[in-house]
């Protein structure tokens, strides 16, 4: 994905949505993620798109967007898959930014 804010811990990875929004494009855009999108919408579009159910990042409290990959069970494929979708859903929360930011002008 391009992105080096991943913590592996050698069985999973955690994936955390802020932090992934921080390092491709902002702080402000990082900010209003956490404001604005609801914590489990991760969680659900991965499996929608990619096929793969991953845990909560912090346990079943979910907040704040993030999610846990297990590293012993999935093909590269399937790693890969997730770095898309995730990359195309930050691309999707950045455009719906930046449109209500221009709105609010």
């Amino acid at each position: 994905m391009g992105v080096k804010t991943l913590i592996n811990t050698n069985y999973y990875i955690s994936i955390k949505l802020e932090k992934i929004c921080r390092e491709l494009y902002d702080d402000k855009f990082a900010k209003w993620i956490l404001k604005n999108k609801n914590p489990t919408e991760l969680l659900f579009r991965i499996a929608d798109e990619v096929g793969v159910v991953l845990l909560p990042g912090k346990g079943f409290a979910v907040q704040p967007p993030s999610a846990r990959a297990s590293l012993a069970n999935l093909n590269e494929y399937q790693y890969a898959s997730i770095g898309s979708s995730l990359r195309k859903l930050a691309e999707e929360y950045y455009a719906e930014f930046k449109s209500k930011s221009k709105n609010n002008k």
